[in-house]
């Protein structure tokens, strides 16, 4: 039983936490090597790096046509997110008894986080495993990406250090490799624990596989913290949660099957939806907020954004 469930989950979720920053280290380095603007890459190549865990994973259950699972992994990753991440960065910021500020240029991707989650909501009530739903969300994904190409409003990770360009294309693939098989394993995982306890699909993505493919973001995110460059740590979520919704959502409806959809009921995600769309309005407020006057980060704030996550998993289970 560990040997098939908790092995292959471990196991891929140490790969993901390092081969997902090697991945993201070596597009940029590849990028800048092949001539692409600074906005070009922060839009897309950052953000395609802190959401290709949630990709992968979602990729192979929908081999296995584990479509509530990809569902739940999707909505599971974009309430750690803003719940559980920047809950331990406020925390941090928090304990270090610092001010906490954000740029006005931040403004308008809160606004397109806010639709982004109203339209991954639809989609989720209406059909989430059709090619037409998929076409949409990708269409409004690359109207996302023009606008923040031509607005230069990019979502950008702590990225000073230089990475040597020799041999880069070598490293990205490989880092894409290890974390497509990081990515097999934590689902192969998932799929073990689904058989082998009759959890359901839901509860399993939503954990499992939510956590599994965040960890990223929350290595990231506490490091940022740590060093001080918490204003960092905003853009990166809101850019990653925008990917999860418009494109690890688009994975169902591409792979064009419509065994996905057995099993489905709206029902059972109506409340961790709500949460999802709480949780978004709320941490868009307070960056919003911090982006008009600097805040002293607030203890008790971060463990409301903390409990948040830990409250959602009853409604999950």
């Amino acid at each position: 039983m560990i040997l098939t469930t908790l092995v292959p989950i471990t196991t891929g979720i140490v790969l993901i936490w390092i081969s997902a920053e090697k991945l993201e280290k070596y597009s940029i380095a590849a990028a800048k090597k092949f001539g692409m603007s600074p906005f070009f890459i922060g839009s897309t190549v950052i953000a395609f790096g802190t959401s290709a865990p949630e990709m992968l994973t979602s990729f192979f259950a929908g081999l296995d046509n584990k479509g509530q699972m990809i569902i739940g992994n999707i909505i599971g990753s974009n309430v750690a997110n803003l719940s559980l991440v920047f809950g331990i960065t406020l925390f941090i910021i928090a304990l270090k008894k610092q001010t906490i500020v954000q740029s006005i240029s931040i403004i308008p991707n809160l606004g397109i986080l806010i639709l982004s989650t109203i339209l991954t909501w639809f989609f989720i009530a209406t059909n989430p495993f059709s090619i037409s739903t998929s076409a949409v969300l990708l269409l409004v994904l690359v109207l996302v990406i023009t606008f923040w190409y031509k607005t230069n409003s990019v979502v950008s990770l702590d990225n000073s250090k230089e990475v040597s360009k020799n041999f880069v294309t070598v490293k990205l693939i490989s880092s894409l490799l290890v974390l497509i098989f990081a990515a097999w394993l934590i689902t192969k995982g998932a799929t073990n624990i689904l058989n082998s306890f009759n959890l359901g699909e839901l509860f399993v993505g939503y954990t499992v596989l939510a956590i599994g493919t965040s960890l990223p973001e929350i290595a990231a995110a506490t490091s940022l913290a740590l060093k001080g460059r918490y204003e960092a740590v905003a853009g990166t979520l809101i850019g990653s949660n925008i990917f999860n919704g418009l494109c690890v959502l688009a994975i169902p409806g591409l792979m064009n099957r419509p065994e996905m959809s057995l099993g489905w009921n709206y029902e059972n995600w109506s409340f961790l939806l709500l949460i999802l769309m709480a949780i978004t309005v709320f941490f868009s407020l307070y960056i919003y907020q911090v982006t008009r006057q600097a805040k002293k980060a607030s203890l008790f704030l971060s463990l409301i954004f903390l409990s948040t996550y830990f409250i959602s998993l009853g409604f999950a289970y």
